[in-house]
């Protein structure tokens, strides 16, 4: 009964050194809008305006973005887990590979098309949460068999 007494706490005391060292990972849930002043964008992705909502409740993590230009609006949305899962998708004819994981604080969306010639193309993007949470980077290689571009996405919480 003794030893049960002072293994107890130390055991307690142990377990609760360990979870106070495993850093929390950012949570990127808010509404952002993109600055394109601080963004470097190809051309396509010059909009009039770009909002990006997110809801992050680790491990789920969900994403929708919806630009407009000239009036018209173009929206684009994953649901995906941050644990690297790869998630497949059929549109049409192409086949679509998409993952999501940590590297670090930042999180990684990791997209391979395949083309029904068997062409591929990879879409990556590094999501960053700058300190203090008020913004919200996203680094995009885009590579094709034709079309290759990078964007730097910079985004400032609207809410969240």
């Amino acid at each position: 009964m003794i030893k049960r007494k002072t293994i107890g706490p130390a055991v307690l005391l142990a377990s609760a050194v360990l979870a106070a060292s495993v850093p929390e990972k950012p949570n990127y849930s808010g509404v952002w809008m993109i600055n394109p002043q601080k963004s470097q964008l190809a051309n396509w992705a010059k909009y009039d305006q770009t909002t990006i909502t997110i809801e992050h409740k680790e491990p789920i993590f969900r994403f929708h973005r919806a630009s407009v230009k000239a009036g018209k609006t173009d929206e684009s949305d994953y649901e995906l887990t941050t644990d690297g899962v790869e998630k497949v998708n059929k549109e049409g004819r192409m086949t679509e590979y998409n993952r999501l994981y940590w590297e670090g604080d930042s999180l990684v969306y990791s997209s391979r098309m395949v083309l029904p010639d068997g062409r591929e193309a990879t879409d990556t993007v590094r999501y960053t949460l700058m300190p203090g949470g008020k913004t919200f980077v996203a680094e995009e290689k885009f590579r094709g068999p034709v079309v290759k571009y990078d964007n730097l996405w910079v985004a400032d919480r609207k809410a969240g």
